[in-house]
């Protein structure tokens, strides 16, 4: 790249230059298409000692990947990182996975434009000149400067929430680059979900292998989109598609630091995953007269990976709309469920009154005051300030109507914001999916 060399300041972690040479920074990158930014570059152990060319995983949000102790990069990003770089090295080490290369590129103070589409309505979207960054600047660096295998087989792009949207885009746009798509907690619900929009438009027959997730912890504001992409990508991708909705899963770092192995084994494992076994689950559980559950498949392969999919369903006793059922009396009623696995009949307990109200078990390991300062119930946000008092109890339980959810931050005992890396510690919770449930924090 022209003038690279007068804009860019590298150094290596390590103690000296010695053969354990982990983590490259580089910091004010510079690009044509966006502003400069920091790129922190992740190389096996055994990089140094050989000569062998590596898979390159490209990730977004670059500051929560890898612990800031190991970079220099402290106070960047996140307290909770993904630890991306441990789960790959405990693949390595169980002989699942193969070495990899990983280049974190730090977000800007402009993330959600450059990793919006430039198609969506509010008109911010950077997304173009992002990806030609990614695509013409930093990957031939990259190429150029390690020892890669460029090709797109072995060349993955990985984000979460808009970095997951971004991730997709990548993909398709640039199938011929990015042979791999880690689309983690992905944002498609911005622009009114305008990505289903999008979808015909895309050239199936050149893109690899997609792996997409969400968790049934996050609000419905994600997952039902992540469900809806899901099932217009079907048709198209067959096995190249890889869809796994987490049952504990929340939209935090260290949800996507649980499951990162996941996509890992996908892109890089050493042997194809095998199915073990599969189950039937019903979201809600608990169902009474007039409610509505989700009905999806969750099958088991090795390696603990897993993954998702939506059946086919028929019934007398229920009112059907695609994968969801709604009881329409009290009993137990008969329902048949066709997956990709196989069919089944199982009966579902309907209770007489509708099972509204879900009940969320707040459980701190410290004393704290959580201020609920933004309360979200029928579609309706409303700005509030009240209190909960954890100071003497350390927990409490608190039952709302499903759908219902919280933003809240924590406070001392002094009612004053409890920070971490200078930022007040922020947490939402959403009364709904599944179950009632513990969180903790």
């Amino acid at each position: 790249m022209r003038g690279l060399s007068g804009f860019l300041i590298s150094f290596l972690l390590s103690l000296g230059f010695s053969q354990n040479v982990q983590y490259i920074v580089h910091r004010n990158f510079p690009s044509q298409f966006v502003s400069p930014r920091t790129i922190v570059i992740y190389l096996p152990p055994e990089y140094s000692t050989s000569t062998n060319r590596y898979p390159v995983l490209y990730m977004h949000d670059g500051q929560n990947l890898f612990d800031s102790q190991k970079t220099g990069l402290r106070g960047a990003g996140s307290p909770i990182k993904w630890d991306v770089d441990k789960a790959l090295e405990r693949l390595i080490s169980e002989k699942k996975a193969s070495p990899c290369i990983i280049v974190g590129i730090f977000n800007t103070a402009k993330r959600i434009e450059e990793y919006s589409p430039p198609t969506n309505a509010s008109g911010r979207g950077l997304l173009g000149d992002y990806a030609r960054f990614i695509v013409e600047e930093l990957k031939p660096w990259v190429d150029s400067s390690y020892r890669t295998d460029p090709s797109a087989k072995t060349t993955g792009i990985m984000g979460s929430s808009m970095g997951g949207l971004a991730s997709f885009y990548l993909q398709m746009w640039y199938p011929e680059v990015f042979g791999f798509a880690g689309v983690i907690s992905p944002s498609f619900w911005w622009g009114n979900e305008q990505v289903l929009s999008h979808i015909g438009s895309f050239d199936f027959k050149k893109i690899g292998l997609l792996y997409i997730d969400a968790g049934w912890r996050e609000s419905d504001e994600m997952m039902i989109p992540a469900r809806h992409v899901y099932q217009a990508l079907s048709p198209h991708l067959g096995e190249r598609l890889w869809y796994y909705e987490d049952r504990n899963g929340t939209h935090s770092e260290s949800s996507w630091q649980n499951r990162v192995f996941i996509p890992l084994l996908l892109f890089l494992g050493k042997t194809k995953p095998s199915l073990l076994t599969w189950q039937v689950l019903i979201e809600p559980p608990t169902i009474g007269i007039n409610d509505t559950s989700s009905v999806t498949i969750e099958a088991l392969y090795t390696d603990n990976i897993k993954r998702t999919s939506l059946p086919t369903l028929s019934s007398k006793a229920f009112l059907i709309s695609n994968h969801q059922i709604t009881a329409l009396t009290a009993g137990s009623m008969s329902l048949t469920i066709q997956s990709p696995y196989g069919m089944l009949t199982t009966n579902i307990s309907v209770q007489s009154k509708s099972r509204d109200a879900i009940s969320i078990r707040f459980l701190s390991s410290r004393p704290v005051i959580l201020e609920v300062f933004r309360y979200v119930s029928n579609n309706l946000t409303i700005p509030t300030n009240f209190t909960i008092n954890l100071l003497l109890t350390n927990e409490t339980t608190l039952t709302q109507v499903r759908g219902t959810r919280f933003h809240f931050r924590l406070l001392d005992k002094d009612q004053k914001p409890i920070e971490t890396n200078g930022k007040p510690i922020e947490l939402s919770v959403t009364f709904t999916r599944d179950r009632d449930y513990v969180v903790e924090f």
